[in-house]
């Protein structure tokens, strides 16, 4: 899936987001998951985050830190966080018996500088 077909519309495609990062998070044993409330902060109409911002965010951190998150262990907490776009992702890891996969479970999603957060944080920003 190409990163421009996330951006063909002003809405936000979730199930599209989802499976841009599943296929990126699979090759460490990883299933990406949104709870609703992030959901629901996506489709804010005051929402200023892209489909385009999160397809890069979720990419990034596959290629950069997919392995010391899947490393991390189950309910481990930490941020996604982009300092180019500052969009930031806290999620938690829980282990998904049934699948025997962790699942990265996205909390919430805010677009925020400077973002403080007690969490281990995983940093990206340049463009791949």
């Amino acid at each position: 899936m190409l990163i421009r077909e996330l951006t063909e519309s002003n809405e936000i495609d979730i199930k599209k987001i989802e499976a841009f990062a599943d296929h990126y998070f699979s090759k460490v044993g990883i299933d990406v998951r949104f709870t609703r409330h992030f959901i629901e902060r996506l489709r804010t109409r005051d929402s200023a985050i892209t489909g385009r911002e999160l397809a890069d965010l979720f990419k990034k951190e596959a290629q950069r830190w997919g392995k010391p998150i899947a490393a991390m262990g189950a309910n481990s907490e930490a941020v996604l966080k982009d300092l180019s776009s500052d969009v930031n992702v806290p999620f938690v890891l829980k282990w998904d018996r049934v699948n025997s996969e962790f699942d990265l479970v996205a909390k919430t999603v805010m677009k925020k500088r400077n973002f403080y957060t007690p969490d281990r944080e995983f940093r990206v920003e340049n463009k791949i």
